[in-house]
């Protein structure tokens, strides 16, 4: 009975939440996100309105865990294991540039559409049966729709193929560029067992080459540009803004201080932080090649008595005394070993009561957030150990990294704030 009690529960909070949303979105006078061609891409709901947020995530979750237990274990499982082809149809779409052939108003046959998406490719011969069948079936996925028999119509979720360049872009990197390392990850795993090697990934034995995971797509200008736009479509979301890490952490305790603000690309952040904490200095570090004549930024001409931009490799001894070391989004992108070595080459600049301030992703225990939440974690996960050999850290990893480090560092907290995606990890300096 206790599955039934579960259905009925479920199916309650699926109605309940359906009202707060609702309710909220005639309130303001807003419409529902919808697949209507003309329709909104989004929800209209900010994450400042924390309980109508909140029960949109949630009325996703229970809608999933509710259609798994109407599918079943068993046939949940058949499905699973075949959902790739979500991945072929989508492909399809992207590589043939399908969405640029379908009217944006109106209809086209499947046979005209053939003979528009076969001149934008240099006359390759696609066929009919082929393009209708991936159609077809992108189509139970929401992307284009059949109004009537042999007619083919753009729906939102294609249109977004078509005009949002960032995902389109994502759809491309996750499709195409990114679809045989995932399909290699345990054949990688048998190739080199326990390695943190960044030259030893299912990237490296899908794509049968040596580079790292970023030497070798910036090798490609148009791989290149598809991955940084890709990565736009990930990180523009809301839960990645600058404002969390402007307000997510008490900057304004380091007092009169500087911050030296390690592989801190152009000073974006720094620049961010500056603004609302005139206090503080900053010296922002990177390699060699984002300090050429070409990729070099500026500082604000009002900053520039505060801001820095140097020169600095990470793995090497660092050599400006500070009061605070700040990494985001760096330490999900090496494996333990060169973590360990990255904080390590920091220890000849430390004094007591340094501060090393970490922004990056923090997994949370299994069950303690919402299901959308983890599933993108855990997903991300994934994606680290393919390009990189990485992987996000849970707390007692975080922990046991800075302790294999040396033992003089003491992590202080961890904690993620309020409608971030990243937390912030803050450790200290013991020693003398």
């Amino acid at each position: 009975m206790a599955s039934i009690e579960r259905m009925t529960t479920l199916a309650k909070e699926i109605s309940d939440k359906t009202t707060v949303i609702t309710e909220y979105l005639t309130s303001k006078g807003l419409e529902a996100a919808s697949y209507d061609v003309n329709g909104l891409a989004e929800f209209p709901i900010p994450p400042e309105d924390a309980i109508p947020f909140k029960a949109r995530l949630e009325l996703a979750a229970a809608t999933r865990e509710l259609y798994d237990i109407s599918v079943g274990p068993k046939q949940g499982l058949r499905d699973l294991a075949w959902d790739s082809t979500n991945n072929l149809s989508l492909q399809a779409i992207w590589e043939f540039r399908v969405a640029e052939a379908v009217p944006l108003d109106g209809t086209i046959s499947f046979e005209e559409l053939t003979t528009k998406v076969e001149a934008l490719n240099d006359g390759l011969q696609i066929g009919v049966l082929n393009l209708r069948r991936f159609l077809r079936h992108a189509m139970l996925n929401r992307i284009f729709c059949e109004p009537t028999k042999n007619q083919v119509a753009h729906t939102r979720r294609s249109r977004l193929l078509l005009e949002d360049e960032p995902l389109k872009n994502w759809a491309g990197f996750m499709c195409h560029d990114l679809w045989p390392p995932m399909a290699n990850a345990v054949n990688a795993m048998k190739k080199w067992p326990g390695s943190e090697e960044p030259t030893e990934t299912s990237f490296n034995y899908a794509y049968n080459q040596n580079l790292p995971w970023f030497d070798f797509i910036q090798q490609d200008q148009t791989f290149s540009k598809r991955y940084n736009l890709a990565m736009k479509a990930h990180g523009g979301a809301a839960g990645y803004s600058v404002e969390h890490v402007v307000e997510g952490y008490p900057w304004g305790e380091l007092g009169d201080a500087t911050v030296v603000d390690m592989g801190g690309n152009q000073g974006y952040i720094s620049f961010a932080i500056a603004e609302a904490f005139p206090a503080l200095k900053f010296i922002v570090q990177d390699t060699v090649g984002m300090r050429t004549q070409e990729t070099m930024g500026t500082v604000p001409p009002h900053l520039a008595d505060r801001v820095k931009l140097t020169t600095h490799d990470f793995f090497t001894p660092q050599t400006e005394a500070a009061k605070c070391y700040f990494f985001r989004m760096i330490f999900h992108g090496f494996a333990n070993k060169y973590c360990v070595k990255i904080l390590q080459a920091l220890i000849p600049a430390l004094r007591k009561g340094s501060r090393i301030v970490i922004n990056d992703g923090a997994l949370p225990e299994p069950g303690t957030v919402g299901y959308i939440e983890e599933r993108a974690m855990r997903t991300l996960d994934l994606f680290m150990q393919v390009t990189v050999n990485a992987h996000e850290r849970e707390a007692d990893d975080w922990a046991a990294l800075f302790a294999k480090a040396d033992p003089r560092y003491k992590v202080n907290r961890i904690w993620k704030p309020e409608r971030s995606v990243m937390s912030f990890i803050e450790a200290e300096w013991m020693g003398e």
